[in-house]
C-alpha cells in the first residue's frame, strides 16, 4: 500500500502536463527536422500539433499557433489574408471527410502561384493529420516541359510538312494555328511581299482568328478585318514596312491608337500587337507574322521568343520554295510555248523546204533515166550532183526534225527481236563505198553469244551509221575503222567520258556496240562540245569536214530512249572509240508501233513493168506548179490519164458538180493537204461523205511530216499517205497497189 502511494505522487497532474509539455517540443523538434508542412488535428478541429515549415508557409504566428485554433479559424486567417480561397477551404473539408479511418488520401490546391499536394492521415478517433508538400517546381518544371514537347512537335511538324513539299497555304495554316493558340491571341496572319520596290505590297497567305473575338466582336468586324487582309496592304501603309526594311520585330502596346495602324484594322479589340520577320535564306524580309496577344505579359518579354523566330525561319524557307516553284512553273510553261512555236515552225520548215525539195530530186530522178531525151554525160554527171545535195539536204531536215520529235517526247520505239549479226553487216555495207574512197579498211567483230536483242532496227541503224559515218569522215586514207558489238556488264563503262551522270547498272548485261577508228582524234578540252546540238569541235569558215553537228546528239538521245548511254575515248593522232550502250533486260520505253512508220511495205517494180499500165485516170490535187509539172509527165509516161486541179475550192467544186457522173470519176486522187482556200482534210472527208465519190480512193500527197500527220490523213478517209519529198519509184508503186485492190 505503501508503494502505491509513491506511485500516484510520481504521476500528479503537475507531472503529466511537465511530462506532455515535452513530449510536445520532441515532437516539434522532430517534425522541424522535415520539409513538409504538417498540421495536427485532433477530432474536436483544433490545431494541437505543427512544424516550422507550416509557419513559415504562409507567414503564421506560433503564439496564435500554440493556442492551439480550430481549422475554421485557420481557414478565415487564410481566406482574410488572400492566401487562400473559400473553395481551398471546402476542397480540404470535403477531402477529409471523405477519408476512412487509418487511411491516407491526397488532394491539390493551387493556390496563387504555388501547388501544394496535401496528404490526409485520419486517425482511429476521427483527428486528422495533414502534410503539405510544396509541387509548385516540380508541376513548373512538368509544364515546362509539356511546353517544350508541343513546340519541338510544333516545329517538327512545320518542317515535316516543308520537307514534304506541303502546300504552302496549308503550312502557313499550320503555324498560325499553334502560334495563335500559345500565344493566346486574338488573331494572327502570315503575309508575303509581293512585287518590287515601292510597287511592293504585302498580301496575306493565311490568318486565323479565334472564336472568342469572333464572339465578342462579330462576324461583321471580322469579314471586314479579313476584306482588307485579302486586298493587301501597299507599300508604307502600317507598321510592317518598318519590319520588312529593318529586319527588327516590331511590338505595340495599343494598335488601335498607334498613328501607323492601318485604318481598317483599328479596333477596340486588339491588345498588343506584335510583328515578326520571315526571312529568307539570302536576309532578305520575304514575309512578316502578326499575332495580337491577349495576355498580361508583355509580347516581346513573353517565353515563346525562340519559338517565333524558329516558326518564322521555316516559313520564311517554305515561302522562298514556294516562291522558286512559281518562277520554275512560269519557266516551264515558257519552255512548253517555245517547244510548241519551235514544232510550229519546223512543220512549216519542213513544208516549205521539202515541197521545192520535191520537185528537184523528183526532175534529177526524171532527167537521170533520160525520159524526155538523151542527155551527154556531162549533163547527167550535173543532175547526179543536184540529186546528191538534195538527198544532202534531205537528211539534214530529217535530222534536225528526229532531234525535235526526240525533244519534245514524241517519239516512240517499235521494239522487236533483232539480229545483231545481220544489222551490223548491213550497216556495214552501207558505208562500204564511202571507205572505199578513203582506202579504208573496215572490219567486225562479234561477240559469239550474241543472236537478237529486244530493240528498234531502224533506230539503232540510225545511231550505228552516224557513228560509222563520223568514224570515216575524221579518218585520213590508208585508215581503219571497226564495228564491234558485245554482251557485257555496267561496269565496263568506268574509264569512259559519258556526256550525262544516268545511272548505269553495274550488274546489268548492256549490248555495247563499239565503233574504234584510226582518225584524227578529238581534244579534251573540246570533248565538252560533242553532244550539243549544231556544235563541232571545228567550227572555222575553213574547217574541212562538213557537217551540221547533229549526229552524235541524235546518237545519244536515241541510246537514252533505249534506257542506255553513249560513251567514248579519244586520243589526239591516235584515234577515237565511240560506245552505245544499251540494255538487254531493262528495257524503259514503249513497245507501240512508231505513229510515223509507213502505212505499207511497198515493193518496187521496175519501170518496163510500169509502163505496160495503162488506161486508168488520176486526179492530182496540187497547188504548186513544179509539183504538179514532175508528177503529171512521170505518171504521164507510166501510162496513166492525168488530170490537175490547183486549189481547193476548184475541187470542192468538182466535187459537188452535177456533170460527175460515175464514168467521169477519176480512178484515184493525190491530194495535196495544204491547199489554198480549203485543206485537203477536209476536201477528203468531203469525197468520203458523197455518194458517188466516196468509192474513189485517195493517197494524201503532203509535206507535213510531224507526229500525228499521217493518223490525221487516215482518219479523214484517206487509203494511205505519202510524205513529200517521195521517191518516184515509191509513188508509182503506191498508186499500183491501190488501184489493183480496188479493181473488179
Amino acid at each position: 500500500m505503501h508503494k502505491k502511494i509513491i506511485v500516484l505522487m510520481k504521476n500528479s497532474p503537475e507531472n503529466i502536463n511537465k511530462q506532455a509539455v515535452r513530449l510536445t517540443e520532441e515532437q516539434k523538434l522532430i517534425l522541424n527536422q522535415v520539409d513538409n508542412a504538417i498540421a495536427w488535428f485532433n477530432p474536436a478541429g483544433q490545431l494541437i500539433l505543427y512544424n516550422q515549415p507550416l509557419q513559415n508557409l504562409w507567414s503564421l504566428d506560433s503564439v496564435w499557433l500554440d493556442s492551439q485554433p480550430h481549422f475554421a479559424q485557420i481557414a478565415a486567417l487564410m481566406i482574410e489574408t488572400g492566401c487562400w480561397r473559400p473553395e481551398h477551404q471546402t476542397q480540404l473539408q470535403e477531402a477529409i471527410a471523405q477519408t476512412d479511418p487509418q487511411k491516407t488520401t491526397s488532394c491539390l490546391l493551387h493556390i496563387q502561384q504555388m501547388t501544394l499536394q496535401v496528404d490526409i492521415t485520419v486517425t482511429s478517433d476521427r483527428g486528422y493529420l495533414l502534410v503539405f508538400r510544396d509541387l509548385t517546381k516540380y508541376h513548373r518544371s512538368q509544364e515546362s516541359l509539356q511546353a517544350e514537347v508541343k513546340r519541338l512537335r510544333f516545329l517538327l511538324g512545320l518542317t515535316q510538312r516543308l520537307q514534304a513539299g506541303g502546300d504552302l497555304i496549308e503550312i502557313g495554316q499550320f503555324a498560325l494555328t499553334y502560334l495563335v493558340k500559345a500565344m493566346n491571341a486574338a488573331f494572327g496572319d502570315v503575309k508575303v511581299i509581293n512585287g518590287d520596290a515601292q510597287n511592293r505590297y504585302a498580301g496575306v497567305l493565311s490568318n486565323k482568328i479565334s472564336s472568342q473575338f469572333i464572339a465578342t466582336y462579330g462576324e461583321a468586324v471580322t469579314a471586314e478585318m479579313e476584306h482588307i487582309l485579302n486586298q493587301g496592304i501597299p507599300y508604307g501603309q502600317g507598321l510592317l514596312w518598318d519590319v520588312v526594311d529593318t529586319g527588327q520585330p516590331v511590338f505595340v502596346e495599343n494598335y488601335a491608337q498607334h498613328p501607323k495602324a492601318v485604318n481598317g484594322l483599328r479596333h477596340p479589340g486588339i491588345g498588343q500587337l506584335g510583328i515578326f520577320p520571315i526571312p529568307a535564306t539570302t536576309g532578305e524580309i520575304i514575309g512578316v507574322l502578326t499575332l495580337e496577344s491577349r495576355t498580361v505579359q508583355r509580347l516581346q518579354e513573353a517565353p515563346n521568343q525562340d519559338l517565333l523566330l524558329g516558326a518564322c525561319r521555316l516559313l520564311g524557307a517554305a515561302i522562298e520554295r514556294a516562291q522558286t516553284q512559281e518562277i520554275l512553273r512560269q519557266k516551264n510553261l515558257e519552255l512548253e510555248q517555245a517547244s510548241a512555236l519551235k514544232s510550229q515552225f519546223l512543220a512549216a520548215m519542213s513544208h516549205e523546204l521539202r515541197t521545192p525539195l520535191n520537185s528537184i530530186l523528183g526532175f534529177s530522178d526524171i532527167l537521170q533515166r533520160q525520159i524526155g531525151g538523151t542527155l551527154t554525160n556531162r549533163q547527167l554527171s550535173h543532175v547526179k550532183a543536184i540529186e546528191k545535195s538534195g538527198q544532202h539536204l534531205l537528211g539534214l531536215i530529217n535530222d534536225i526534225l528526229d532531234l525535235s520529235k526526240i525533244e519534245a517526247g514524241k517519239v516512240d520505239l517499235d521494239l522487236a527481236p533483232v539480229s545483231i549479226h545481220e544489222l551490223c553487216s548491213s550497216c556495214l555495207k552501207m558505208i562500204q563505198p564511202r571507205a572505199d574512197k578513203k582506202k579504208l579498211a573496215l572490219s567486225l567483230e562479234l561477240d559469239y553469244r550474241l543472236s537478237s536483242v529486244l530493240l528498234d532496227e531502224r533506230r539503232v541503224r540510225q545511231m550505228l551509221v552516224n557513228l560509222l559515218s563520223n568514224a570515216i569522215k575524221f579518218t585520213p586514207e590508208g585508215g581503219q575503222v571497226k564495228l564491234s558489238g558485245k554482251l557485257v556488264s555496267g561496269d565496263r563503262i568506268q574509264g569512259d567520258y559519258r556526256p550525262d551522270c544516268s545511272t548505269i547498272n553495274s550488274s546489268t548485261p548492256y549490248l555495247c556496240l563499239e565503233v574504234k577508228d584510226s582518225g584524227i582524234g578529238i581534244p579534251q578540252e573540246n570533248w565538252h562540245l560533242l553532244f550539243r546540238p549544231f556544235q563541232q569541235v571545228d567550227s572555222s569558215l575553213s574547217r574541212s569536214h562538213e557537217g551540221t553537228g547533229l549526229g552524235l546528239v541524235l546518237t545519244k538521245r536515241l541510246a537514252e530512249l533505249h534506257g542506255g548511254t553513249i560513251s567514248f575515248q579519244s586520243q589526239v593522232g591516235v584515234g577515237s572509240v565511240f560506245r552505245v550502250w544499251l540494255p538487254v533486260t531493262e528495257i524503259s520505253t514503249n513497245t507501240q508501233d512508231s505513229p510515223l512508220k509507213v502505212a505499207h511495205n511497198l515493193s518496187q517494180r521496175d519501170e518496163q513493168t510500169l509502163s505496160k499500165f495503162t488506161g486508168k485516170r488520176i486526179l492530182v490535187v496540187e497547188d504548186q506548179p513544179s509539183n504538179q509539172v514532175l508528177m503529171a509527165e512521170y505518171l504521164e509516161s507510166l501510162g496513166y490519164l492525168i488530170e490537175l486541179i490547183c486549189d481547193g475550192q476548184t475541187m470542192l467544186e468538182t466535187i459537188e458538180s452535177n456533170l460527175i457522173t460515175e464514168t467521169s470519176l477519176p480512178d484515184l486522187v493525190l491530194m495535196d493537204i495544204q491547199l489554198p482556200q480549203i485543206d485537203g482534210f477536209e476536201l477528203i472527208r468531203r469525197i468520203k461523205a458523197h455518194p458517188l465519190w466516196q468509192g474513189v480512193p485517195v493517197v494524201a500527197v503532203t509535206a507535213l511530216a510531224m507526229t500525228g500527220d499521217r493518223e490525221r490523213c487516215l482518219a479523214a478517209g484517206a487509203a494511205t499517205y505519202l510524205s513529200k519529198p517521195f521517191k518516184l519509184a515509191e509513188l508509182s508503186s503506191t498508186i499500183k497497189s491501190i488501184l489493183e485492190r480496188n479493181s473488179p
